[in-house]
């Protein structure tokens, strides 16, 4: 397996991100992370686990695909990058996420 810091790339945050945190009818908590694009689910389960010390539901992960941008006559492509939905279990958040 890889290192932690090699597979959870940074923390993706947004305001939309930010309001579909927390749900409070049934006290589960989703963050989003940019991950590597090798990366398979267990991986990013594990190493959230491992890092955050929290229990992980589920896992949902997507492709975004980069953007084509035009500097006066040249066109370019920014990278592909991938995103992970990371569910917790009930009751569990991570702390270093409160008050963002």
């Amino acid at each position: 397996m890889k290192e932690i810091r090699e597979i959870l790339v940074a923390p993706h945050v947004t305001e939309e991100t930010m309001k579909n945190m927390v749900n409070r009818r049934n006290d589960v908590h989703k963050y989003v992370f940019k991950v590597a694009m090798d990366a398979s689910k267990e991986d990013i389960k594990g190493a959230i686990e491992k890092r955050f010390d929290v229990k992980v539901a589920k896992v949902n992960t997507l492709i975004n695909r980069g953007k084509i941008k035009r500097v006066r006559m040249v066109a370019g492509k920014k990278p592909n990058w991938k995103k992970a939905y990371i569910t917790l279990k009930a009751g569990q958040k991570i702390a270093e996420f409160e008050g963002v």
